[in-house]
């Protein structure tokens, strides 16, 4: 389990990249959602992208958010790798 981010930290920086990016995937974990391996290359793509946008902001903050971004992008790679894993984000 790799925790994502706080309802706070969601909507001031997740929620904003999201609708810059016209993220599908991405926006629906704030209430979580199982993801099939088969969808895990679209997720994936989705948070590179979110990842890139945020190192663009001028915001201090966003090093604790990248930092957890890049763990969730660690995590669900490995996880495309293994065996009968069931994904929960969110």
């Amino acid at each position: 389990m790799v925790p994502l981010a706080t309802e706070e930290v969601f909507r001031r920086y997740w929620v904003p990249g999201c609708d810059a990016l016209g993220l599908r995937w991405v926006p629906l974990f704030k209430t979580g959602i199982p993801v099939q391996k088969e969808d895990l290359g679209s997720v994936l793509g989705e948070l590179r992208a979110l990842r890139q946008w945020m190192s663009g902001l001028p915001d201090e903050g966003k090093a604790a958010v990248c930092s957890r971004l890049d763990a969730a992008l660690l995590s669900l790679e490995t996880a495309v790798t293994l065996p009968d894993t069931d994904i929960f984000i969110g």
